[in-house]
């Protein structure tokens, strides 16, 4: 059974990180570890935790800003193989809930370009590439992805 509950920073110490977003992690730097990490994104905006049979499988959110814009968050953890297409819509279906409820007319995230995803995965989502952030964080290109509306 799956079901979307409001995210608690607990969530994502009990989330068993895919490598994808262990690396994701280590690259945040300065010493940051994962209960800060979630403590920063409980406070930052709404956010969400998927739950597969009561484990959590991924954590996600949107850091609301000034001019209907957020920016998107999400960790995902190993249980979301067992169910991808499950998940992959729930984490939709969450970022639509967050859209509507706070009137964001853009979303936007941004992957490590080594680490970037399938670009069906951020379509499923509704997000589309806007380009290469290049030196974003030190010597490191992202892409940038927007959900706009």
């Amino acid at each position: 059974m799956m079901r979307l509950v409001p995210f608690e920073p607990a969530h994502l110490e009990r989330l068993e990180l895919r490598e994808f977003d262990r690396l994701g992690v280590v690259g945040l730097g300065d010493g940051r570890d994962l209960g800060r990490l979630a403590e920063f994104y409980a406070r930052s905006g709404p956010a969400f935790t998927v739950l597969v049979r009561g484990c959590v499988a991924a954590c996600a959110g949107v850091a609301v800003q000034p001019g209907a814009t957020g920016n998107a968050w999400m960790f995902s953890g190993t249980l979301i193989g067992e169910q991808p297409v499950a998940v992959a819509r729930a984490i939709r279906r969450g970022l639509e809930d967050i859209e509507c409820e706070h009137g964001l007319t853009r979303i936007q995230t941004t992957a490590h370009h080594s680490l970037d995803l399938p670009p069906r995965w951020y379509a499923f989502l509704g997000f589309s590439r806007e380009g290469l952030l290049r030196r974003l964080v030190g010597d490191d290109d992202y892409y940038l992805y927007a959900r706009v509306r």
